[in-house]
């Protein structure tokens, strides 16, 4: 959490071994046993906040059967993630996730290509999600899901990008309605 921390707010050159013992409270020899060099602490934590904290990858299965589930439960860990982050003085975190993956597109070879795959991901559970939702009637048909998943992702990755120019970052309940909005017109 503090690595994260520090990614966010001081650019990656910065981010010295000298900073990170003294912000972290760990060694250097602790960190270089862990994770070899300072790029490899980097990379965990673009792995663990960029694709894993805001992920759909993160719903767990029994949310993916149906369509209202699962964008709730998205929303739900969104908004859990936001408070547990502005706890550590993180008061915006699409800010810092721009400032992190600012540093990742310079830092991190194959960073651009390793998100584009994270993106066909997430869509591909969104499609699934969707094609679940029409098949058990839970939304109407005919409705393209390839168009669907980029709508809902779109609106996520837009809304996220817009949080990074406010004071707190991304506006969940916006999103929320959002998704509440595409949804009754799928009903």
């Amino acid at each position: 959490m503090e690595a994260f921390r520090l990614f966010a707010t001081l650019p990656y050159e910065r981010v010295s071994f000298s900073v990170m013992e003294k912000e972290m409270g760990i060694s250097r020899g602790s960190m270089i046993y862990y994770f070899k060099n300072k790029e490899g602490l980097f990379r965990e934590v673009v792995h663990t906040f960029v694709y894993g904290a805001s992920s759909v990858k993160a719903v767990p299965d029994a949310y993916k059967l149906s369509l209202c589930s699962f964008y709730n439960y998205f929303i739900e860990t969104l908004d859990s993630e936001q408070k547990r982050l502005s706890g550590i003085g993180i008061a915006n975190i699409n800010e810092a996730l721009m400032r992190i993956e600012n540093s990742a597109l310079t830092y991190i070879p194959n960073f651009k290509a390793q998100t584009a795959q994270w993106y066909e991901e997430e869509l591909q559970i969104w499609k699934s999600v969707i094609e679940n939702a029409i098949s058990i009637r839970e939304i109407k048909s005919p409705v393209d899901p390839v168009a669907l998943s980029y709508l809902f992702e779109d609106c996520y990755i837009g809304r996220s990008f817009h949080g990074v120019f406010t004071k707190t970052g991304c506006d969940i309940d916006k999103l929320k309605q959002t998704y509440d909005a595409i949804y009754a017109l799928l009903k």
